[in-house]
């Protein structure tokens, strides 16, 4: 019975309880449960909430994570992992309903050797450059996760790169996604359909309001990953690109591959021909510029010619 309460200002009515408890197959009266609840109110933190009826009963906001038997140790380094890389993917409810949680799995590893050792053992690297991740406003963040949980409208100050001062927004969440250190936000602006970008780091002020969002039709955030848009812009469409990478290169695009089509083949000046479908934006360009004198782009001949126009840039700069 006790698993079935939630955290305040959630609660549960003693005729709900009954209900979920003939679920588990104990059958027991609502009169019962209700003396049961006034009982278990010593012991343990709970609460009555008798403002108005049905009467609802809940652990108390700040009561401590019921473990029923403890956690395991593997249970409690996944607690551990998931404070660790999820907090920017979480709503702000949803972190603060889990601390207490988050509070047991620390406490646990404490005291387990095994599983202490394994939290020392296990790092996520990025395979970029890493870089420290921006501030963001904690209040910001609360109304932006709330706002995208329940699928209402947000008010906003947020500060476009190269402006000196926040606008005022009306934003209708679609999604929330993370690219390497920052966060952004996926949404329409007022009664816009497009889709754009909004970091994190960038509100000064959110407000979730009491509208519903405007949800984008047929709007899927693996679809609006696959076109592009996390890549900053650009031209967005499909193109067969054509490089000549050295071998050391080629080795490891064998492991992870640029993309499904990909396919490799040996060239006569022991350079290595690849070939790939993948999407036109300025992040591929910055993977190919990162490989130096390594990779030749040969086509499409677009790319080729932007590619040649940075690499003039930059020797004028080193010259």
């Amino acid at each position: 019975m006790l698993r079935h309460l939630p955290r305040y200002p959630q609660k549960v009515t003693a005729a709900t309880l009954k209900s979920r408890l003939e679920g588990d197959g104990h059958d027991v009266s609502k009169r019962t449960i209700e003396r049961d609840l006034q009982s278990l109110a010593t012991p343990f933190p709970l609460l009555s909430d008798e403002r108005e009826k049905p009467y609802g009963w809940s652990w108390k906001q700040d009561a401590p994570a019921l473990s029923l038997p403890g956690l395991s140790p593997m249970e409690a380094l996944i607690f551990h992992l998931a404070a660790r890389h999820l907090q920017p993917l979480l709503p702000a409810s949803m972190l603060k309903a889990l601390s207490s949680h988050f509070r047991v799995a620390e406490g646990k590893l404490a005291a387990t050797a095994q599983a202490r050792a394994w939290a020392s053992k296990v790092r996520v690297v990025p395979a970029t450059q890493p870089l420290i991740p921006p501030k963001v406003d904690s209040r910001a963040y609360a109304a932006v996760t709330e706002a995208l949980l329940t699928e209402h409208q947000l008010k906003v100050s947020y500060r476009r790169r190269g402006d000196e001062k926040p606008k005022s927004y009306v934003l209708n969440p679609q999604a929330l996604v993370q690219r390497g250190a920052a966060t952004y936000l996926v949404a329409t602006v007022n009664e816009h359909s497009d889709p754009l970008l909004f970091a994190l780091h960038r509100f000064s002020a959110a407000e979730c309001m009491e509208e519903p969002a405007r949800n984008v039709d047929g709007f899927e955030i693996d679809a609006y990953i696959e076109s592009g848009a996390l890549g900053f812009g650009g031209e967005g469409d499909r193109i067969a690109l054509e490089v000549l990478i050295d071998p050391g290169i080629a080795k490891h695009l064998e492991e992870t591959p640029l993309a499904s089509d990909q396919a490799l083949s040996p060239v006569a000046d022991k350079r290595v021909r690849l070939k790939a479908t993948v999407v036109n934006t300025p992040q591929l360009r910055w993977w190919l510029l990162g490989f130096g004198e390594g990779v030749e782009v040969v086509r499409p001949k677009s790319l080729r010619d932007a590619m040649a126009k940075h690499v003039r840039a930059m020797a004028r700069l080193y010259s």
